[in-house]
C-alpha cells in the first residue's frame, strides 16, 4: 500500500486518480493535505475512521499506521484485520435485531449495501440507507415465496458480479452491478459500487450473520417474555364503589417486573368486590407461572363460589389436582359496601401474614384470621372472619417482602412487624394512595440500594 503512494508524491496528488487506487484497496485510507484536512477517504475507512469527513480537519486517529507521502500530504490506513476486528467488537453487544441489522449496513465495506431477508408471512426485508443517510427497513406487501427461493437459488451459484436483474426486483435504491455474499440462511449481503473483494466480504458477512442470529434470538426471547408478562403481570386496580384502593407492586427481579407476589380486585354486580394478595414460593419467572396459575384458577372458582374459606378450599384441591410443586400463601376476601357508610369485608388466609386495620384514631389491629399453606397438603383448614372499616379507616394486605426486607448495613436486622404497624399507624387520616406510597418510601429507606425479595401490599379504604 505504502509504495503505490509514494509513486505519486513527489509532484503532488492527483485526487481523481488516487481515489481510484484507493477505492479498491483492501485497507482503510485517509489521506490528508499538508494542512491537515481530509481529502480521500476510501469504503472501508469510513467504518475505520468514522471522524473523518472530506473538506474537513482530521481530529485523532486511534490505533491507524502513518504513511508521508511527501509534499506534506499524509495517509493513515488501517489493514482488513483491523477491520473485522473493529465490525465484531461493534456487533457483538447488539441485543435488538433492528439494531444489528441497521450496524450490518453502515459497517459493510462497500459505498452501497442492502441486506436482504426473508421476513414475517413469506414477505423480503430489504435493510439500506436512505438518501437522508439513515438506515431503513422496506418490506414486501405480499408474499413473494417465489422471488426469494429464486433469490436463495442466486446466492447459491454466486457469481461475482450479479446483475440487479438477476438478483430480482426490490428496493435495492441504486442501479448497476452488485456483488452477493450469503448472511444468514436465505438472507444476503448485496453491495453495489466500487470494486469489492469477495472474500472480504464473506468473512465480514459470516461476522454480520452471527450477530444477526444472535440478536434475532435474544429480540424473539424479549417477545416471548413480554407476551407472557402481560398476561402475568397484576392488572390495573378496578374502581369499587365506596372503596379507595391503591398498592405496591415491588418484584425482585426488575428487569422483567415479574416475581411470585400478585393480587387482584374482582368487581361485582352487585356492588361488592372479591380481592387477593398472595405469595407463591420463590422468585422470577416460575414463581410468577404458578402465580399466574393461581390467579386465574381463582378468577374461575369465584364463578361457582363467593365464600373466602370455602374459595381456598376449592383453590387447595384444583393445585394439587394440577401438579403444584410450589406452595403458595395468600388472603382472599370480599367487601361489600355498609349503606351507613364504610365497608363489611369477609376475609379467609392461608399460612399468609395477617392483614393490619388502621383505625380512625390511629390504632393498628391485626386481623385474626388462619389456614395453612395452599396447595400442598391434602387436608388443610381455612377459617374466615368479618371486619368492618368505617369511612376512611384502612386494611392492608401485605407479602413477607416488606417485614422481611434486610437494613442497609446490616444485613441480619429485618424490618419486621413492630415496624410496619408502626409506620402505618403514621398514616391516619390519608387516602390510600398516600398509605401506600408512605409505606413504600419506608421500607425502601430502610433496604437502601440493596436487594431485595418480591415487595408486595394493597391498600383497601373505606371511602371517607
Amino acid at each position: 500500500m505504502a509504495q503505490g503512494y509514494r509513486q505519486g508524491a513527489d509532484t503532488g496528488l492527483d485526487l481523481d486518480a488516487w481515489r481510484r487506487v484507493v477505492d479498491g484497496f483492501h485497507e482503510a485510507v485517509v489521506v490528508l493535505d499538508p494542512d491537515g484536512v481530509v481529502r480521500l477517504v476510501n469504503p472501508l475507512a469510513t467504518v475505520l475512521f468514522p471522524e473523518a469527513r472530506p473538506g474537513s480537519p482530521l481530529p485523532e486517529v486511534d490505533q491507524g499506521r502513518r504513511q508521508d507521502l511527501g509534499g506534506g500530504w499524509v495517509a493513515w490506513y488501517r489493514g482488513v484485520e483491523d477491520y473485522l476486528e473493529e465490525a465484531a467488537r461493534r456487533l457483538a453487544p447488539l441485543t435488538d435485531r433492528a439494531d444489528a441489522l441497521r450496524s450490518v449496513v453502515e459497517l459493510a465495506p462497500a459505498e452501497h449495501t442492502v441486506v436482504v431477508l426473508p421476513g414475517l408471512r413469506g414477505r423480503l426485508e430489504w435493510w439500506r440507507r436512505t438518501p437522508a443517510g439513515d438506515v431503513a427497513v422496506a418490506r414486501t406487501t405480499r408474499q413473494v415465496a417465489d422471488t426469494a427461493d429464486g433469490f436463495t437459488a442466486v446466492l447459491d451459484r454466486l457469481v461475482e458480479h450479479a446483475e440487479l436483474t438477476d438478483l430480482g426486483e426490490g428496493p435495492w435504491g441504486t442501479s448497476g452491478v452488485g456483488v452477493a455474499v450469503p448472511l444468514t440462511e436465505g438472507g444476503a449481503l448485496v453491495c453495489f459500487g466500487g470494486a469489492w473483494n469477495v472474500d472480504l466480504l464473506k468473512r465480514f458477512a459470516a461476522r454480520a450473520a452471527a450477530a444477526v442470529e444472535a440478536s434475532t434470538r435474544f429480540t424473539e426471547q424479549e417477545r416471548t417474555v413480554e407476551a407472557l408478562r402481560t398476561n402475568l403481570l397484576p392488572a390495573t386496580l378496578p374502581d369499587v364503589p365506596g372503596a379507595r384502593l391503591a398498592r405496591v407492586y415491588e418484584p425482585a427481579h426488575r428487569r422483567v417486573l415479574l416475581g411470585g407476589d400478585f393480587y387482584d380486585v374482582h368487581p361485582r354486580e352487585d356492588g361488592s368486590a372479591a380481592f387477593v394478595l398472595g405469595d407463591v414460593a420463590g422468585n422470577g419467572l416460575e414463581a410468577a407461572v404458578h402465580s399466574g396459575r393461581v390467579r386465574q384458577s381463582l378468577h374461575t372458582l369465584l364463578v361457582v363460589e363467593q365464600r373466602p374459606a370455602q374459595l381456598l378450599q376449592l383453590l387447595n384441591t384444583a393445585l394439587r389436582a394440577a401438579g403444584s410443586r410450589l406452595f403458595t400463601t395468600l388472603v382472599v376476601g370480599t367487601m361489600m359496601p355498609v349503606q351507613a357508610g364504610g365497608l363489611r369485608l369477609t376475609l379467609a388466609a392461608g399460612g399468609h401474614p395477617a392483614p393490619l386495620v388502621l383505625r380512625g384514631d390511629g390504632r393498628v389491629d391485626e386481623v385474626a384470621v388462619h389456614g395453612g399453606i395452599v396447595g400442598v397438603l391434602p387436608e388443610v383448614r381455612f377459617h374466615q372472619t368479618t371486619v368492618t372499616l368505617a369511612p376512611g379507616e384502612t386494611l392492608l394486605l401485605y407479602s413477607d417482602g416488606l417485614t422481611e426486607a434486610r437494613k442497609h448495613g446490616d444485613r441480619h436486622e429485618l424490618f419486621g412487624d413492630v415496624r410496619l404497624k408502626a409506620a402505618l399507624g403514621d398514616c391516619a387520616g390519608l387516602p390510600a394512595e398516600a398509605v401506600a406510597e408512605h409505606l413504600r418510601h419506608v421500607v425502601f429507606d430502610w433496604l437502601g440500594a440493596a436487594e431485595h425479595d418480591d415487595l408486595t401490599l394493597l391498600v383497601l379504604q373505606a371511602a371517607p
